[in-house]
């Protein structure tokens, strides 16, 4: 029987084995590291290599409004797991980290952190790991040309991609430390022109109460209809808990609702976002 057994991902696991290893040497050769760390899939996968390589490491979180609380709880409960010093800072501030076109008000999200970790006593001197796929450093310097002299994007510069990220954070299983949700919260709008801190946080409280009826994958996407006076909450579920959801759907409505949400749906056909290899 195990001579019809078929590892359709070989090739693609082998390369990515020796692509994690040589991170793990390049890290190894650091003293000391601060990781931009905001918990979620990929500053969480970066940690953890980080980890591997026996450098010496503390993490900064910058906590803003687009930062949701279930990836904030994730990267504190990582820290204290393993005995990291983190420094959370509060920040009232909306940092587009992950978008290809913020506002043209929008600061650099990535000065913005290394500003914050040169106020930290002891870590001024210290060099920012990045931990950033190809795509988004593709994007940043696209937006902002050039990144502060003291970061590192090892992960980028070693050609690791989103799908590469997905991989690393499944195989290493690391959702047990909360599962992979979709980014930062500025995704959950269709136009940026929606967002305000109001809106963000009916998303990010929205998607807490999912977790808390065990939909802990949902993302709330928001919309707006009519003269954008009314507001509408469209859930989104990977396949594996659309039967829950359904199941659910009434108490699903009733919380969004009082949430000052004026309709919801439950989208119950999506594309294969969540799978690993995708």
């Amino acid at each position: 029987m195990d001579t019809n057994i078929v590892l359709l991902n070989q090739g693609y696991d082998q390369t990515f084995q020796a692509r994690e290893q040589r991170l793990i040497d390049i890290l190894s050769t650091y003293d000391e590291l601060v990781v931009s760390f905001s918990g979620r899939l990929e500053s969480c996968y970066g940690m953890d290599l980080c980890r591997a390589s026996g450098t010496r490491i503390r993490a900064l979180t910058l906590d803003n409004p687009l930062l949701s609380r279930r990836e904030l709880a994730r990267a504190h409960r990582y820290c204290q797991r393993y005995n990291i010093e983190q420094r959370v800072l509060k920040t009232d501030e909306m940092l587009f980290c992950d978008i290809e076109q913020p506002p043209k008000v929008a600061r650099d999200p990535v000065r913005v952190i290394d500003e914050a970790k040169a106020q930290q006593a002891g870590w001024e001197h210290l060099p920012l790991l990045i931990p950033a796929s190809v795509e988004e450093m593709q994007a940043y310097l696209g937006r902002f040309h050039q990144a502060p002299p003291r970061t590192l994007w090892l992960f980028a510069r070693e050609g690791m991609c989103h799908r590469d990220f997905r991989y690393g954070f499944h195989k290493r299983e690391l959702d047990r430390w909360g599962k992979a949700s979709g980014g930062y919260l500025n995704r959950r709008f269709q136009h940026i022109s929606q967002m305000d801190r109001s809106h963000v946080q009916m998303i990010d409280m929205a998607e807490q109460v999912l977790a808390d009826m065990g939909l802990d994958e949902a993302e709330v996407h928001f919309h707006t209809l009519s003269d954008d006076s009314i507001t509408l909450a469209r859930v989104r579920l990977p396949s594996h808990q659309r039967a829950h959801g359904f199941d659910r759907q009434l108490d699903i409505y009733r919380a969004l609702k009082g949430m000052a949400f004026d309709y919801v749906t439950l989208d119950m056909a999506l594309p294969n976002c969540h799978d690993i290899a995708g």
